[in-house]
């Protein structure tokens, strides 16, 4: 791991975020400096962890730690008991900025992040949080990349997405690196039409589809997208209703496939393209090859689907805490597509269990472990079913373990031990789980519960 050389903080004096002068932010972010330094080779060795929900702390506190070369450790602030006590195992920051129910003080037996490190949470199908190693360098290379598919000029962000994720965060770390600027407004005020004022065609927008949806459903929020220089739209399939919508309005959405583990987008759609029909996530940025490979490693043709491996600039070093790093051959990643013979790449669905729902990766065993530990439940199967607001829902099956469960209580259990966006929208009690004979997922029959469920709840 390289050592990382020094931000200079100069580079935030000119005014650039929204709500507070450049002068302002610099004062804000020496403040965090003498904070990080007074930990002195504590926050060298241990790190320091952001737990900011406001996003003028969390850029002071940011930029900051890089400024000091300590790792730099994000986290989340809805993470409920169950992340925390996986969290806890994996780091042991010297300096924490926000409220954290875990301590600063030093623990043993905990591997400690490089120098210049920055972590960015993500779930995975593996269980719980991990975090993406990533580094300053990886990070200003997505950056680059992307300045090269949508022009030179200096990229402003209407940020409506948690900087601790990484959608959120290259949003900030862009408007820095190419000089543009950044608001951070609350997502009911584009909901109501109220959008920061940048100049005619500056502004780009990313979202989620359910956030896309919801703006184009109201004709004031409607009227603004159309003025936007890009809508950047990823962290899940986009429903057909919602692209078919956004092309009715002509809007500039640009349709693109990335991760935390390769610091945002590394492919990209031209508008033009989404608004004649095309519906795909584009070829890949200049920072970024990708490939479509067999079980067996060897190259896919055009047209056959297979395993998606990424080699990238913006490539981060591996996850906190394990051994192996990314190969040389690349990031084998748990997405299955293809290209097309224009170069296009066409995500077609996951090899894993893993359920993207509003943006958000869950892994569903971590839910049902959290069920099962509720005490009232002996079994229970927990998918990604089609949503056309969520893009996927969870929802969970479940067999009790008595006669009359308390349902209303163990699900309150569930909210105390899991962040929300992790609670399943249905629960549905079975005398069996939906499994056929080789034990595979019923589809039909799931599909017929959840209609029965969806009565129920209408009813």
């Amino acid at each position: 791991m390289e050592t990382a050389a020094k931000l200079d903080l100069n580079g935030l004096k000119r005014d650039w975020i929204r709500a507070i002068t450049g002068e302002n932010l610099f004062r804000r972010t020496l403040r965090r400096v003498a904070q990080i330094e007074l930990a002195g080779e504590q926050a060298q060795l241990r790190g320091v962890m952001i737990l900011e929900h406001d996003p003028l702390r969390f850029a002071a506190a940011f930029f900051a730690a890089l400024h000091t070369g300590v790792p730099v450790i994000l986290a989340n602030p809805k993470w409920r008991r169950v992340e925390w006590q996986e969290v806890e195992h994996l780091v042991n920051p010297a300096v924490i900025f926000g409220q954290s129910p875990i301590s600063a003080a030093a623990r043993a037996l905990v591997q400690h992040p490089q120098p210049g490190a920055i972590l960015i949470p993500t779930g995975g199908s593996s269980g719980g949080v991990k975090f993406a190693i990533h580094q300053w360098s990886t990070l200003v290379a997505a950056c680059e990349g992307l300045s090269s598919f949508i022009g030179s000029a200096p990229i402003n962000s209407c940020c409506v997405l948690p900087l601790y994720h990484v959608s959120g965060l290259m949003q900030l770390v862009r408007s820095f690196v190419t000089e543009g600027q950044i608001a951070f407004p609350e997502f009911k005020a584009l909901q109501a039409g109220d959008f920061p004022v940048f100049a005619a065609d500056s502004m780009c927008l990313s979202l989620v589809p359910t956030q896309l949806q919801r703006l184009m459903a109201q004709q004031r929020s409607a009227d603004r997208l159309l003025t936007m220089r890009a809508i950047f739209v990823g962290g899940a399939a986009v429903p057909a209703t919602v692209e078919a919508r956004a092309r009715e309005l002509k809007l500039p959405v640009v349709l693109s496939y990335g991760m935390t583990e390769t610091a945002a987008m590394v492919t990209a759609l031209p508008v033009d393209e989404f608004i004649a029909g095309n519906t795909n996530a584009g070829r890949p940025l200049n920072h970024a090859l990708i490939k479509v490979v067999r079980d067996d490693g060897s190259v896919c043709p055009v047209g056959e689907a297979g395993h998606i491996r990424i080699n990238a600039r913006s490539m981060f070093k591996g996850y906190h805490g394990r051994a192996r790093g990314v190969s040389k051959l690349g990031y084998l990643s748990d997405d299955e597509g293809y290209f097309d013979s224009l170069g296009r790449l066409h995500i077609v669905g996951r090899s894993d269990r893993l359920i993207v729902s509003g943006g958000e990766k869950i892994d569903p065993q971590e839910v049902e472990r959290a069920i099962i530990e509720s005490g009232e439940v002996d079994q229970v199967l927990v998918i990604g079913w089609p949503d056309s607001e969520w893009g996927q829902k969870l929802v969970a099956f479940y067999v009790p373990s008595v006669a009359q469960s308390h349902e209303r209580k163990w699900a309150e259990e569930l909210r105390a031990a899991l962040a929300n966006y992790k609670i399943p929208k249905q629960m549905i009690q079975v005398p069996t789980l939906p499994l056929d004979e080789r034990g595979k997922v019923d589809r039909k029959a799931m599909q017929r519960l959840i209609a029965k469920s969806e009565r129920k709840l209408e009813g």
